[in-house]
């Protein structure tokens, strides 16, 4: 794949003057361009030559391209759209975050751009593989970006533009204006359809109509073409979702990253939430901008989502995020967060007793939470038959012997397992905390796989038909996994505490 050495070229130059060390730095000056997002050329302590995003090259994009084309019939055009952009008020945006996939393919960062696959078909050029399906070289990609604007640049920085994108992004295929977007793509529809003869061989739309209204509004003359053709538009994400479901070593590697900065930051959180419940007055919106805090201390550069900070009864809501009650010694907290490193999630809960030490009840509740969740990974694995699905069969299972132990639940009534354990064991993980949510959870797991164990038990505080010792208490301990080449699961959070000595020992840290 075609890419621009920078290092070369200033060499080259530099053979040209009387001071070829002055000149090769001078040089490197000037072939530093400032784009929208980080660059090896002008942000070294995030992305490494070659790299197209921190820690992943740009052979890896093209690879991923490449595998994508392969998977496309011949005689379609398959769009990936950008994430819209969101506001929090009349002109104040919320931070923007690409589409997974569009980032997984190329990895712009800028929103108002268009990322094409044009598979053509046998009749116009394209080299027939026989099977319905071209050689990825008979693909050609296209990516539309917004040009380059002095005076937008003033407000927001640069963009990328043409050059940028060319240089940076996209460097073995076309970069047009986003404008030209339309026009580009029903020259392309037309040719194909003109050139296919007497073949079967029909274009074929690939476009998530969905992702971005914006854009789909604006793609209205590509679609009425397809419509007066009587040409089905079908999902794009279908068929760049199975590629995102294995990871690559260098997507693993980057995981691992997010999810000990992660750990380390439940760690300080931990200790700091012992220390602010004895002090009182503090609320959990602090032990939310203590973890965001020590994830970007750690490089991250946002979070997955959301913190859940849920102490005492709220614990017993699922995706409790107000994050405004005042933290109590005796209350059980349970915080689910994770940090974003280079694009990729991490995904832990822990839950853990703000006074140091759990109650016998607490402790009786959390530990038979445990022992799913043990259990669980110890029975994930890629063995050609273990699913997600099948690990959440499991987890019902231990988890009504375990209500049973504990007197909730009768040997009979497992049918009432979801009343206090209502959420899958469950799900896949990578540039999204829900990653691929097209992929079927009932699949075999694969080595490249990575996924979370979740367990939890909630026991709202007015249920009667509980036992009075154990209402208002909710517990979930949440790891990720990656399935390993040898088909093993490889645990990526095992420097977040869980054993009940470490989880007590972590937040004693702060009294």
């Amino acid at each position: 794949w075609r890419r621009l050495d920078l290092g070369s070229m200033c060499m080259r130059l530099s053979r040209r003057v009387v001071n070829p060390h002055l000149h090769a730095r001078h040089a490197r000056r000037r072939c530093a361009l400032a784009i929208a997002q980080p660059t090896a050329e002008t942000h070294a302590h995030l992305v490494r030559p070659g790299e197209v995003t921190p820690g992943i090259a740009g052979a890896e994009y093209a690879a991923r391209r490449a595998a994508m084309a392969s998977r496309l019939p011949r005689g379609s055009v398959a769009l990936f759209a950008p994430a819209p952009l969101a506001y929090m008020s009349h002109d104040v945006p919320y931070p923007f975050q690409q589409a997974p996939d569009l980032h997984y393919l190329c990895g712009f960062a800028e929103p108002s751009c268009l990322l094409a696959c044009v598979k053509r078909g046998g009749g116009d050029g394209g080299r027939s593989s026989g099977s319905g399906v071209d050689a990825p070289d008979d693909a050609e990609w296209l990516l539309f970006v917004e040009p380059s604007d002095p005076a937008q640049a003033l407000w927001d920085g640069p963009r990328a533009g043409i050059d940028g994108a060319r240089r940076h992004i996209l460097p073995d295929g076309e970069v047009l204006k986003i404008g030209a977007a339309p026009t580009a793509l029903l020259r392309i529809l037309d040719a194909m359809d003109a050139s296919r003869g007497d073949t079967a061989i029909r274009p074929g739309l690939l476009f998530d109509v969905d992702r971005n209204p914006q854009l789909t509004a604006a793609l209205r003359p590509v679609l009425e073409w397809c419509k007066e053709r009587q040409l089905r538009v079908t999902r794009a994400a279908a068929h760049v979702q199975p590629l995102r479901l294995l990871k690559s070593d260098a997507e693993a590697a980057l995981m691992a990253r997010a999810a000990d900065a992660t750990a380390e930051a439940f760690l300080e959180t931990m200790a700091a939430s012992s220390a602010a419940a004895a002090r009182g007055g503090a609320t959990e919106a602090l032990l939310a901008a203590r973890f965001e805090y020590e994830t970007r201390l750690r490089g991250c550069g946002r979070l997955a989502y959301p913190c859940v900070v849920a102490s005492g009864v709220r614990a017993c809501t699922l995706h409790y995020m107000h994050n405004n009650a005042l933290l109590s010694p005796g209350d059980l907290l349970l915080m689910d967060a994770g940090g974003s490193f280079g694009g990729y999630s991490a995904d832990i809960t822990r839950t853990w007793p703000l006074s140091g030490t759990f109650t016998p009840e607490q402790r009786d509740v959390y530990s038979a939470v445990l022992s799913v969740n043990e259990a669980c990974i110890a029975a994930a694995k890629g063995d050609g038959g273990t699913s997600i699905a099948s690990l959440h069969h499991l987890s019902l299972r231990l988890t009504h012997e375990a209500l049973v132990q504990l007197g909730v639940l009768g040997p009979g009534e497992a049918h009432r397992v979801s009343r206090y354990y209502p959420h899958n064991i469950g799900h896949y993980l990578g540039l999204d905390v829900h990653d691929t949510p097209l992929a079927s959870q009932s699949q075999p797991l694969l080595p490249g796989m990575a996924l979370t164990v979740e367990p939890g038990l909630y026991f709202p505080p007015d249920d009667p038909q509980l036992p009075a010792w154990c209402r208002g208490i909710g517990v979930r301990i949440e790891d990720d996994i990656v399935i390993g080449s040898d088909g093993a699961a490889r645990v990526l959070t095992t420097r977040a505490p869980k054993a009940v000595a470490e989880v007590e020992e972590a937040v004693r840290r702060g009294l």
